[in-house]
């Protein structure tokens, strides 16, 4: 470094600070006792500018809670009780379910020979607390074929009943025994396969696999060579990491991936790789969005099992009414399994009265006895216990009442209650009522500095922080919703679960999300938005009752008003919806189910497009004349939109060059058209001398999930653009006239003719392409999301899908032969993972050096892998201090504990630096 350059680590060095104890640093007990309470609590929106400082937490011995839970009385209680002047202990569990053990069974140890595991992965399963399985877990395994791989399963068991270890068993299994076979584990959501892949990483470390001998071995890079030991993999947006196919054992994949997976294994005659695949929530085939995705890769295994090798299929679900049919469509046996080992206790709380129903028959019956309001006293069922009214203006209404009062008894008593809200505002006002009404003075030292570590960690991200948790973590109460940034939901859904939050508001949307299992489920009602729950949805809420190890017993209220208590009760009466193909004429999928049978070149021919057709679960469901109809239907139009194209031979069909770009970049047929139009547009014109044309390519054409948009923003933003960003807006269609006419009248989009809802497709994709702009140069996430006035949580989940969007589209440019446009669409959505600009894109392929790490290091010298590879650790402490301003000032053992912490971190960065450093001068060396 130049002599008499002053970077600013010299003047982070030189400054001196003052020793007042700063917010946001961890204090000791006895300071926090020192510490006022904050103002009064009030709703607010999510969307907020990031706090400076680390909200203040409260004493020990403080005034009474602003609120005051109301009395829950067992019916039959004088109010003069004890059980009518407390609030209530938390209803008595009923007895235990005996359960055998391996002492009376030794079939329920995973240790019995017949399972045929070996030592390491029982020794796994015992750390992670499966020191036996249940009787249904043990007659499902030991099925005939199933441990070998020979038979198909599909299965049912309800939430919490054990379900994942009998897939994870079979799967585990066939990896290690079979050298050839890997494994795919598909699950619906992104959260629950982060989830899933934690677990099988714990689960399977140090359990060896058998693996062959390589004549190419030695010549492989020491990194690429294969392990001995099981690996595990994930495949969902916005996945950072490099994993491929060919790297790990097991794959854990959204629908999405596993689809595009499977489609690559079967283009690249890899399809013998595959040894087993588990469809979890497999009655998501049902979902008219997502689910045809399911069976369409679930048709592709079962059409190749003829005459490939055997692939090993395992569905199962909570929630399935009709296991037969899929057993028949997947020529499975089917196992039903009704065992629960922690019982539920249902109740129906209406009118500040809480009535115990037994079953779904008795809740019926107690809803319809309320909602006719006429019955005679003696028909109406009686209460179990009753909930006083409250004093005070935020509980008068008789459903905000009972769940503060439900959901403090519970937080009292020591136990878990989630409760589900039908919106995100819902569950954020929630949360901050039922802080207001529990007293903490029974807390002890060690929940304080609980809370305190975590408000700290939450204050620590980068992603900005939510205002409302320093008014309820203090308390116990965390909320969960989309909103939320990926690193807090995990923070504080993991803070739940290890007891530090007794209540946590989540919304319905993402009861089937998350795994918080509780001691009591509080429904605020029976309602998403303005619209009533499915029986399904029900059901996961529901579920989610009671915690093996930690319950006795699990309880669930669903609060309901009298407008309501009629649809709750056809609604909890009503039958789970059958699953159903979602390849029927009023449903899509038919003709991208057709379109990548033949962009695979799976099937041509007449003769190999019927054995597909066979192998779907639509030939299993309707009329079989229908579906020669479809067929012919869906051919056409794929011939009309240029997708397929008449073969050399006749009769046979195969993909144009757009039919297999389509299928490669993992879109349908529609989005594929639509794209088409929009690259070739872009190519005839292409703004080279900006970067707005190519960040409007990137956002996804689905606009299902994109922010409402902000009209005034979007002028403002369409001023602020050069004439090249301005060039590319006019090309892509955007007016800046109609904008501002919309900004004056307040209007928003039309979308009732085919033309407005592309034109609506093209304004909301401008939108987030002024966000992703931002993101790639360097602005945080929390600054995007108070500019543009959109939930962090959404922002990031934006980018998240824009990487899996991207590399679709590179993927597409690639199979139409437009190299230059893929390569500027590579270089960019490199940029997009890193969240920085093109000069620091080599850095931020090191550990723990994201854009913000990056930019300091690149302004303190640093400006290459080598340069950080020379490093000396002890010289990064100063720079990676700037990240954390507010640790500055700690003092003492704190101040010790974390510069240890950094100079671990510094030491990763260093090492990975090398590692990266020493492959691009192998490659180097290489290539000479």
């Amino acid at each position: 470094m130049p002599t008499g350059l002053i970077t600013s680590v010299d003047l982070a060095r030189n400054q001196s600070y003052s020793t007042r104890p700063l917010a946001g640093m961890k204090r000791t007990v006895d300071e926090v006792h020192d510490v006022q309470l904050g103002l009064p609590i009030h709703g607010r929106s999510s969307v907020q500018p990031p706090q400076t400082m680390n909200p203040p937490l409260y004493r020990r011995d403080w005034h009474p809670p602003r609120l005051q839970a109301s009395r829950i009385t067992l019916v039959g209680c004088s109010h003069d009780s004890k059980e009518a002047v407390d609030i209530a202990p938390v209803h008595l569990p009923s007895p235990k379910s005996s359960t055998p053990g391996p002492s009376q069974n030794p079939l329920l140890s995973l240790r019995h020979p017949r399972y045929g595991l070996p030592s390491q992965l029982v020794d796994n399963f015992e750390s992670l607390g499966v020191r036996a399985i249940y009787p249904w877990q043990s007659s499902c395994l030991l099925g005939r074929g199933l441990l070998t791989g020979e038979q198909n399963l599909v299965y049912t068991a309800p939430t919490g009943g054990g379900k994942s270890l009998v897939a994870d068993v079979l799967l585990i299994k066939r990896v290690i025994e079979d050298p050839t076979a890997k494994a795919i584990l598909v699950l619906p959501y992104v959260a629950l396969v982060q989830e899933k892949l934690r677990w099988l990483r714990t689960l399977v470390d140090k359990v060896a696999r058998i693996v062959g001998d390589s004549p190419d071995g030695l010549s492989t890079p020491t990194w690429r060579r294969p392990s001995p030991f099981v690996r595990v993999g994930g495949f969902f947006g916005g996945n950072r990491s490099n994993i491929s196919w060919s790297d790990c054992d097991i794959a854990v994949c959204t629908i999405e991936k596993a689809n595009s997976l499977v489609n690559s294994t079967i283009e690249e005659a890899k399809y013998g790789d595959i040894g087993v695949v588990v469809l979890d929530e497999i009655h998501m085939i049902n979902d008219e969005h997502r689910g045809y995705l399911m069976e369409l890769l679930a048709t592709k295994l079962m059409s190749l099992a003829s005459s490939e090798k055997k692939v090993q299929i395992v569905g199962m679900s909570g929630t399935l009414p009709n296991p037969q049919l899929l057993a028949q469509w997947l020529n499975a046996k089917f196992y039903i399994a009704k065992y629960r080992p922690i019982p539920i206790e249902e109740h129906l709380v209406y009118d500040n009265a809480i009535y115990p129903t037994a079953n779904a028959k008795e809740f019926f019956r107690t809803a319809s006895q309320l909602a006719a309001g006429d019955a005679l006293p003696t028909q109406r069922p009686q209460p179990q216990r009753t909930i006083a009214r409250s004093k005070y203006q935020e509980l008068q209404g008789a459903t905000p009442n009972a769940v503060v009062a439900l959901a403090v008894e519970t937080a009292l008593a020591g136990h878990g209650a989630l409760i589900f809200c039908g919106s995100r505002m819902g569950a954020e006002k929630t949360a901050l009522l039922i802080s207001e009404a529990l007293p903490t003075d029974h807390l002890d030292r060690d929940e304080l500095e609980r809370r305190q570590d975590l408000l700290a960690s939450l204050c620590a991200l980068p992603c900005g922080f939510e205002p409302s948790f320093s008014k309820i973590i203090p308390f116990g109460i965390g909320f969960h919703h989309a909103g939320l940034t990926t690193e807090e939901r995990e923070l504080v859904c993991g803070a739940y679960d290890a007891g530090i939050l007794r209540v946590m508001v989540a919304t319905c949307s993402l009861a089937a999300g998350i795994n918080l299992p509780a001691r009591r489920v509080i429904l605020y009602g029976p309602r998403m938005g303005r619209e009533l729950v499915g029986p399904a949805m029900l059901r996961q809420m529901r579920g989610r009752a009671g915690r093996k190890g930690k319950d006795e017993v699990g309880e669930t209220y669903l609060c309901c008003q009298k407008v309501d208590l009629e649809a709750v009760a056809e609604l909890l009466e009503a039958e789970m919806p059958p699953v159903e193909s979602c390849l029927t004429p009023e449903k899509r999928g038919f003709k991208r189910a057709l379109l990548e049978v033949i962009g695979t070149r799976m099937a041509s021919s007449k003769s190999s497009l019927d054995e597909y057709i066979h192998s779907s679960l639509l030939w299993h469901s309707i009329d079989h004349s229908q579906v020669a109809e479809m067929v012919e239907m869906a051919k056409q139009a794929l011939l009309q939109d240029g997708l397929i194209q008449e073969g050399e031979y006749e009769g046979c069909l195969e993909p144009t060059r757009l039919g297999s770009a389509v299928v490669a970049s993992g879109l349908g047929p529609e989005d594929g058209v639509f794209v088409h139009s929009e690259l070739r547009r872009a190519l005839e014109s292409f703004v080279m001398d900006g970067e707005m044309h190519i960040f409007y390519l990137f956002t996804p054409v689905q606009t299902m999930g994109l922010a409402e948009i902000s009209w005034l923003t979007f002028r403002n933003q369409l001023e602020d653009l050069d004439d090249s960003g301005m060039r590319a807006m006019r090309l892509i269609g955007i007016n800046p006239a109609f904008v501002n006419r919309l900004v004056n009248s307040g209007a928003q989009l039309k979308e009732n003719t085919t033309e407005e809802i592309r034109m609506a497709r093209v304004y909301r994709r401008a939108y987030s392409a002024f966000q992703l702009r931002d993101l790639c140069n360097e602005m945080p996430i929390h600054e995007v999301s108070l500019k543009y006035s959109v939930p962090r949580g959404q922002v990031q989940t934006l980018a998240e899908n824009c990487h899996g969007f991207a590399a679709g589209m590179i993927k597409f440019c690639e199979r139409m032969e437009w190299g230059m446009l893929a390569a500027v669409l590579e270089h960019m959505l490199d940029r997009l993972r890193a969240g920085a600009r093109a000069d620091l894109l080599e850095m931020a392929q090191i550990a723990f050096v994201k854009s913000r790490m990056a930019r300091m290091l690149w302004e303190n010298g640093f400006k290459s892998v080598r340069a950080l590879s020379e490093a000396d650790p002890q010289a990064l402490v100063p720079i990676m201090m700037q990240a954390h301003a507010r640790k500055t000032k700690l003092q003492g053992e704190a101040a010790v504990k974390f510069k240890a912490k950094l100079l671990s971190k510094a030491e990763i960065i260093v090492s990975s630096a090398n590692r990266l450093w020493e492959r691009q001068q192998m490659v180097q060396w290489e290539e000479e």
